[in-house]
């Protein structure tokens, strides 16, 4: 899928910002007597004026794509908007779980029929993985505008000094230990470490819980269920190899940012966690690659002399990548009044334009950019402009073949509670509240119980 790299800002007829009661800012295109459609997503609106311009331009006479400026991708936050009575053609959403709760309540229309009539294949164009989680009973409601693909940036300048070659795609993460375990140094508020990784969300509220990475690597999707979804695996080795793996790394070897400090640093925001990583805090950060959007000089001046690299996540026996990912998307809600016209919409935003909306984020689109040229000018969106980085190093990195495994989960039984469960039993592990053992036993009772009393 292809896409014009926008080489000027193009606005039909005169654009205003105007305030939307409950709902912030809006763009608006030129009034005119055609097909409105209404996209609500929580980007900044200064952001949304080329895609909006472009759109419109392109779309003059015919349809007037109108930005919706949300809060924040919160639950509540869009399940107000939702339930507003407001005209809503488009919806975004970060969150898989809040997509299935809002499929199974009827608030979403199926897309297959627009793929079908437009001859589109949904796992062509997403991926395998992808279209796995996104597929509910047959159906797609939603497509992806982003992909959030997990990479490990590096302080290149951190390495040198330790005299430690960098980190090259096909490690290991034996070689992840031993490359963090050289880099941690000094004591007390001085302490240096190897690396920084969420692995316990955030106290609750959610987060990476980057804990069970090698479970993921090895088990694919859904990782946390059975084949049949009726029950948990977490009694499975490879749970207990990955949660081993990240304990060992926290509370014996001492080499990651350990769960307090991360905590009462803040390191995820990921403005400060960049930040960490270019001022010499840590000198690894497993992160998405639109982390590299906060090596922008809007986010913080960048200090002199910062090199940051970028290479693939370990895996545990090395060789073939294997990468987790992650999506935002958007759907077209039931009680919408010209679907076709937000089919329209959705497809210029998602594939036919995703410079504009996914690649100003910094974020790999959510269709596989397949030849080399789409890979070549999307990278250069990516990774342009971002100070500090190796940009050279990025875009080789990227040009690499990975197998992705998606983290969504569309999986309705016991979900809320399951995700609950793991931040909290998470947070006691990595505090030294609670054992490995302990934890996997926990998860698998409580999670076993959470799916049983929806079953039923």
């Amino acid at each position: 899928m292809s896409f014009k790299r926008v080489t000027s800002m193009l606005l039909a007829g005169a654009m205003i910002i105007t305030m939307t009661a409950g709902l912030g800012e809006t763009v608006q295109a030129s009034e005119g007597n055609v097909q409105q459609i209404h996209f609500y997503a929580w980007t900044n609106e200064e952001n949304m004026v080329p895609l909006v311009g472009a759109f419109n331009e392109d779309y003059a006479g015919q349809y007037e794509l109108v930005y919706e400026k949300i809060a924040n991708a919160d639950t509540m936050t869009i399940n107000t908007a939702l339930s507003s009575g407001e005209d809503i053609d488009i919806m975004s959403q970060a969150s898989a779980g809040d997509l299935r709760d809002r499929v199974d309540d009827g608030v979403y229309l199926g897309l297959k029929q627009f793929f079908d009539k437009d001859g589109m294949d949904y796992a062509e164009m997403m991926g395998d993985s992808v279209e796995e989680t996104m597929n509910i009973n047959g159906d797609y409601y939603a497509i992806p505008y982003n992909n959030n693909i997990n990479m490990v940036f590096f302080n290149k300048k951190m390495f040198d000094e330790a005299g430690i070659d960098y980190p090259q795609s096909g490690w290991t993460w034996d070689d992840f230990r031993d490359t963090a375990m050289a880099l941690t140094t000094g004591e007390g508020a001085n302490k240096v470490y190897g690396a920084m990784i969420d692995v316990a969300g955030t106290g609750g509220g959610g987060g990476d819980n980057y804990w069970d990475l090698i479970a993921r690597q090895k088990l694919g999707a859904f990782v946390y269920y059975n084949d049949d979804f009726t029950a948990t695996q977490f009694e499975l080795p490879e749970f207990k190899t990955s949660l081993e793996y990240f304990y060992n790394l926290a509370m014996e070897d001492k080499c990651i940012v350990p769960y307090d400090e991360y905590m009462a640093l803040q390191y995820s925001n990921d403005t400060t966690a960049m930040a960490g990583l270019y001022n010499g805090k840590y000198a690894m950060w497993i992160a998405p690659v639109y982390g590299c959007l906060y090596l922008k000089s809007s986010y913080g001046e960048i200090p002199e002399g910062t090199d940051i690299g970028l290479v693939d996540m370990p895996t545990l026996e090395g060789g073939e990548t294997v990468t987790t990912c992650y999506t935002s998307t958007v759907s077209i809600p039931a009680n919408c009044k010209n679907p076709e016209a937000a089919w329209e919409a959705i497809k210029y935003i998602c594939f036919e334009r995703a410079d504009l909306f996914a690649g100003v984020k910094a974020m790999n689109p959510g269709y596989l950019l397949k030849t080399d040229e789409e890979k070549e000018e999307f990278y250069n969106i990516i990774f342009d402009e971002k100070p500090g980085l190796d940009k050279d190093m990025a875009m080789n990195t990227m040009f690499l073949d990975r197998t992705l495994v998606s983290k969504d989960c569309t999986v309705s039984a016991g979900q809320t509670k399951i995700t609950d469960l793991v931040n909290e039993t998470m947070s006691l592990v990595f505090t030294g509240e609670m054992g490995v053992e302990e934890a996997l036993e926990k998860l698998k009772t409580d999670g076993d119980a959470a799916i049983a009393a929806e079953l039923e």
